[in-house]
């Protein structure tokens, strides 16, 4: 299921402020016009285990409309400005409306940006 798979993979990204993943994924959305943009030069798609689960999150990203992108595009520039690990989370819904829920909170003693990306199933933005 791409809503489980596509924000571990994340994850291990966005979340090792130390890693080179990490420095990398900073300059990658610098450079980017959108969060497809990011994700595409990112190469994290190429992590997902099939073609049909990379047709699937693109055309999820694709669906994504113009404000929450930037909304979610904003939040990761905030938290590498300040070096501070991301979360993501896709909660799939059962009605038509895509939301993303930003929230930075303390997970122990680390602060944490936190994106949760509320939509359909993955298999609904397929045409």
């Amino acid at each position: 299921m791409i809503g489980l798979e596509f924000p571990a993979h994340l994850n291990q990204i966005l979340g090792d402020v130390t890693g080179e993943e990490y420095a990398t994924a900073r300059s990658v959305v610098e450079a980017a016009d959108t969060l497809r943009d990011a994700v595409e030069a990112s190469g994290v798609l190429d992590r997902l285990d099939t073609d049909a689960g990379r047709a699937e999150a693109r055309a999820v990203l694709d669906g994504i409309p113009p404000a929450l992108d930037e909304a979610i595009v904003t939040a990761l520039e905030s938290a590498f400005e300040r070096r501070i690990p991301v979360e993501v989370a896709w909660l799939e819904s059962k009605n038509e409306l895509v939301e993303v829920r930003l929230s930075e909170e303390l997970h122990g003693d680390v602060e944490r940006v936190r994106i949760v990306f509320v939509s359909p199933p993955g298999e609904w933005f397929l045409p």
